[in-house]
């Protein structure tokens, strides 16, 4: 498929879904995981950073999921955020 013919932004998170699948973000210090928004930022180095911990997450394939890491699926999306979407203080 060309370029020409590219649905999606290449290099971002939705685009890495089009194409390859589902991924998850996987934060190893607090050993947790959630399934990866399709969202048009880049996904090198990974923008989504723990809510909990605030280190910066990994993304794999869905079928890598860690064994014995909690799958997080209550709030989807709101356990790690893009750079632009976190809470940043005013002062």
């Amino acid at each position: 498929m060309g370029m020409k013919n590219w649905p999606r932004e290449p290099g971002t998170c939705r685009a890495l879904v089009w194409a390859l699948g589902a991924h998850v973000v996987v934060c190893h210090p607090c050993q947790r995981f959630t399934d990866m928004p399709p969202l048009d930022v880049p996904f090198d180095p990974c923008p989504f950073v723990c809510a909990r911990c605030g280190t910066r997450g990994s993304i794999k394939d869905a079928s890598e999921a860690p064994s014995g890491y909690a799958h997080e699926t209550r709030m989807t999306g709101r356990e790690f955020r893009a750079p632009k979407l976190r809470w940043k203080p005013t002062r």
